[in-house]
Order: structure tokens, then sequence, then C-alpha cells
């Protein structure tokens, strides 16, 4: 990843549950037993959405800077030979971060065992899965919530691409492309309560910073709570605009 952003495109995520959060992120995209952390392929890709959560001038926590220390010394200590104790018996390096894992994914799910029971008793249903109207076909597909961490992973494939299939931008004096325009940009497009594919949208933006803006875009209006966002079976993003209202002094307060 390369290239600073300006100072004023700094955003706040609440969303951000921690760097526990991102690592079973990790173990599940990797499709891995918690008890069986590959540690060498996770550390890295934890390095690697820290680069990009850096790129994005996102506010990340000094938990996160510490668990990517904690990783590499655990990466370090994977390639030493594993000491035993006094029964002979070897000691998994990795023991306590797995049982933190553990523990950890136990308390998420007792939290959404809770945050669902508070739904019910407000009366709040998610709408369920959709049929989309594609060509002279209709397809049935399974929605699933979509965390900012499968966002982030979305985003820096768009931009890998961008990397892979673009020469190098010809920068033209006084170009820019605020987080305030894409913001208004994705409400209008929103506006016929139709979904978005994010992921079509950030490829159809005519650069990286561009793109990057329109990301940021959406962690703002999810943040507002006017879009609610699902994942398919195939790996798209759709974008939905929530019923709620748009309040001006919202709107005055992003910049950038």
């Amino acid at each position: 990843m390369n290239g600073a952003l300006p100072a004023e495109w700094r955003v706040k995520l609440p969303v951000f549950e921690g760097p526990l959060d991102l690592l079973l992120h990790l173990v599940r995209i990797n499709e891995v037993e918690i008890t069986d952390i590959p540690v060498a392929l996770v550390c890295d890709q934890f390095q690697e959405y820290l680069g990009l959560m850096d790129e994005l001038d996102l506010d990340i926590a000094a938990e996160y800077v510490y668990e990517a220390a904690y990783l590499i010394h655990l990466k370090s200590k994977m390639l030493l030979p594993i000491p035993k104790d006094e029964h002979g018996v070897e000691e998994d390096p990795r023991q306590d971060l797995v049982e933190r894992l553990l523990e950890y994914r136990k308390l998420k799910d007792a939290a959404q065992s809770l945050a669902e029971m508070h739904n019910l008793r407000r009366g709040v249903w998610t709408r369920p899965a959709e049929r989309l109207t594609g060509g002279d076909q209709e397809e049935s597909i399974d929605l699933g919530e979509v965390s900012l961490f499968d966002l982030l992973g979305a985003l820096n494939g768009v931009l890998l691409r961008f990397d892979r299939e673009h020469p190098p931008a010809l920068h033209l004096r006084g170009e820019s492309f605020s987080t305030r325009g894409q913001f208004e940009r994705l409400l209008a497009a929103l506006a016929g309560k139709r979904p978005v594919d994010l992921l079509d949208d950030l490829a159809s933006r005519t650069c990286r910073a561009e793109a990057i803006a329109a990301f940021l875009a959406v962690l703002e209006l999810a943040r507002l709570e006017l879009v609610r966002l699902h994942q398919t079976d195939g790996g798209s993003v759709l974008m939905y605009r929530t019923e709620r209202e748009l309040e001006e002094h919202e709107l005055e307060a992003i910049s950038g």
C-alpha cells in the first residue's frame, strides 16, 4: 500500500471491537481451528490489515499495535525448538493466544444472543433474504451480516486490482475527491430503494483516491445507520438504504 491521504480524511470507527475481533476474523477466513492457528500466516495478514487501516487514516487503538508486536514475538518463538515441561510434554507457545480467543469468542457469542433477545423485545426484525431480478431469471441468495474487517478485505482486493490493471495515474493539480461528495453521491444512488453493489461501485471509480473516498463515505453511512450492509454467498456486498433520515447537522459535520 502506498500514498498518504489528506489529514482531514480521518474518521473514527466505534464499530471496531478490538484486535481479538480481527484475529477471529482471520481464523474464519482462513478456515482453521482456533486451537491450531497458523501463526506466521495470521501474523502477516494482521500486519496487512493494520497497513490498510493506516492508509485509510483510521484511528488505530494502542491494543492493535500491542497485539501485532505480540504476534511477531509469537511467530519468532514458533521458529525455535519448542521447550518441554517437567513431564516431557511440549509446551505450545500458542496456548495463551488460543485461550484468549476461545474466551473472547464465548463472550462475543453471549453478547450476540443478548442483542438478539433485545431486538425481539423491541419488536425489531431483520429483513429476510430477497429475490433479486437479473435478466430474465430470478435467483435466490442468502444475505448475511458483513463485518468491518470483511469491508476492509474487500477494499484491499479492489485496490490491488487497481494496481494490477491500471498504469500509474496522472495526478492533475487541483484534482480531489471528497468524502462528503461521495457520501451525497451514494445517498442519491440509494434513493430509489434498490441496493447498490459496493464492490462494483468501488471498482467503477476512476482512481484509487476516488475509491478510498467512496469507501470512507460508506463507513460514514453505516456509522450514521443510513445504510445496512449484507454479504451474499457469491462474495458481493450489497448496500441497502434504511428508513432513518439524515439530519442537516450530520451532513455538515462530514468533511474531507
